[in-house]
């Protein structure tokens, strides 16, 4: 089984985990405390790692369920970065960028384990500058990426094309989180929560297109 397959499967237990702990999720959101269960377009996902959820109901099993996902999801996706990186350091015109999207993507993994383990009900600022930290830094991999895919001659088009996608709405939800509505605002927490939907959709499903892609048996063999 290769590194992506692996990837791929924990993106699946990731996902699992996910839905029992929205499952769980007692109820209440930023703004209205009196809500019951999870809502789609007012709770943050992060809100599903609250050990004692808005409308004060402990929430043990699913911040668990929550963390659990989170880092499974990291350690998965993370592992299919190395090949990433692997891959494209097989040439001297794209190694150095790779490096650095690799370092850079490293960060990115510490810092969401970071807002795994930091609930919102117990370190809220921490939580969130985390978060912040971590979306900022994703940019950042993402551009690298599509600048070291591009480099790589054995590249696909539809490989770095990809990479470009991921990079340019990562920057829009960047934009959003940073200069968007506040969460206080009129209509504020649903942008808010919505866009971060987006993104996290976009992001897992591109890392798990250029995942497969990679595992292809005529992808650079380095990659294994």
């Amino acid at each position: 089984m290769t590194i992506f397959r692996r990837g791929q499967i924990a993106t699946a237990v990731a996902v699992t985990l996910a839905a029992i702990a929205i499952a769980r999720y007692p109820g209440g959101t930023y703004r209205d405390h009196s809500t019951i269960g999870y809502t789609a377009i007012q709770n943050f996902l992060s809100d599903l790692g609250m050990t004692v959820a808005y409308n004060g109901s402990p929430n043990r099993l699913g911040s668990a369920c929550f963390v659990a996902s989170l880092v499974v999801l990291v350690v998965g996706l993370g592992g299919c970065v190395v090949g990433f990186f692997r891959e494209y350091s097989a040439s001297a015109k794209s190694r150095g960028l790779a490096r650095a999207a690799a370092f850079v993507a490293l960060l990115v993994c510490l810092a969401f384990i970071g807002v795994a383990v930091t609930p919102e009900n117990l370190v809220m600022g921490l939580h969130v500058q985390l978060t912040f930290f971590a979306f900022r830094s994703f940019l950042v991999s993402a551009i690298l990426f599509t600048l070291a895919a591009r480099a790589f001659s054995p590249t696909a088009r539809r490989v770095w094309i990809a990479w470009a996608g991921l990079t340019i709405a990562m920057a829009i939800y960047v934009w959003i989180q940073t200069w968007g509505p506040r969460v206080r605002d009129p209509g504020g927490l649903e942008v808010q929560v919505i866009a971060q939907k987006i993104i996290a959709i976009i992001a897992i499903t591109t890392l798990l297109f250029q995942s497969v892609q990679a595992d292809r048996p005529s992808a650079h063999p380095n990659h294994r």
